[in-house]
């Protein structure tokens, strides 16, 4: 065990490294939100390339608890707890899209428009992030599951409706991108082509590419950024431990000076009751 985690978690520690680890790194994070059931595991699969959705659990009972992470093609990949699945999800989500560089954003076709979750979710990264426009600028809303859908309309009216509230939300364009999952699946397993293109899943891939390249400066600069405040956050809870231990040191050395000043009065007292018998004695 090192010095520091006589005072910090180890969890702690491994969050500093890790941010001072990616500040030399080209390595991308994307992180991948949404709510359970969404689409988000599979899709996760599919851009690994684990078309036996083995890596990222996509059973019906809810599987994703922690945030999990997972580097393929020099790209660290996290998937999150659905939003709104417990209590301290969206908690947890917030943490990991601030540990981001990109966002995929996941909504199923099939609901429709965002929901009401969705939507207080988004208000809050509006809301209480210093800067919500670089979220919007690093996140792909990704609508999930379209090959459910038979009719292009449907998919292009949605597809309008998310960018009406999120432009409601944030004042701001977004890049929406519909995918199949599926589609792209069966596309690379049976070597499909037309079924690969029709997944939008390459074009999602490209856009992956092309958004961190394109931003690459501001997210090394966001990297040392988050680097710097997670030392300060860390330097002053181990200045306040220190501050903390010497007040109570200078308890104990006050402590001590009393106890030594009772233990002279006490052989003080011991001292002048012998006398006291030895005269009355002699």
């Amino acid at each position: 065990m090192s010095k520091l985690e006589n005072f910090l978690t180890k969890s702690e520690v491994m969050s500093l490294k890790n941010m001072q680890k990616a500040m030399f790194q080209n390595q991308i994070t994307v992180t991948c939100v949404g709510l359970y059931n969404h689409g988000k595991s599979t899709l996760l699969n599919v851009l690994i390339k684990d078309f036996k959705y083995k890596t990222f659990k996509t059973a019906d009972a809810r599987e994703t608890t922690l945030n999990k992470t997972v580097v393929y093609n020099d790209i660290m990949y996290v998937d999150t707890p659905g939003l709104n699945a417990q209590y301290d999800d969206d908690n947890k989500v917030m943490e990991a899209i601030e540990n981001s560089d990109i966002t995929l954003f996941v909504h199923t076709i099939t609901t429709g428009e965002f929901n009401k979750a969705e939507i207080i979710f988004l208000r809050n990264i509006q809301k209480y992030w210093k800067n919500s426009k670089e979220f919007i600028e690093r996140t792909i809303f990704v609508l999930s599951r379209i090959d459910n859908i038979e009719n292009n309309e449907d998919i292009e009216k949605t597809s309008n409706r998310m960018r009406e509230q999120i432009k409601d939300i944030f004042n701001s364009d977004c890049l929406i991108i519909p995918v199949s999952s599926t589609d792209y699946r069966e596309g690379m397993v049976d070597n499909e082509v037309e079924l690969i293109s029709e997944s939008n899943i390459e074009k999602l891939e490209e856009e992956i590419y092309d958004i961190s390249k394109k931003s690459m400066a501001d997210i090394q600069k966001t990297k040392k950024d988050r680097f710097e405040k997670k030392y300060w956050e860390l330097y002053q809870k181990l200045n306040s431990k220190f501050q903390s231990n010497q007040q109570k040191i200078q308890r104990l050395k006050e402590k001590n000076k009393r106890k030594k000043r009772e233990l002279k009065d006490d052989i003080s007292k011991i001292e002048d009751t012998l006398k006291s018998m030895y005269a009355r004695l002699s």
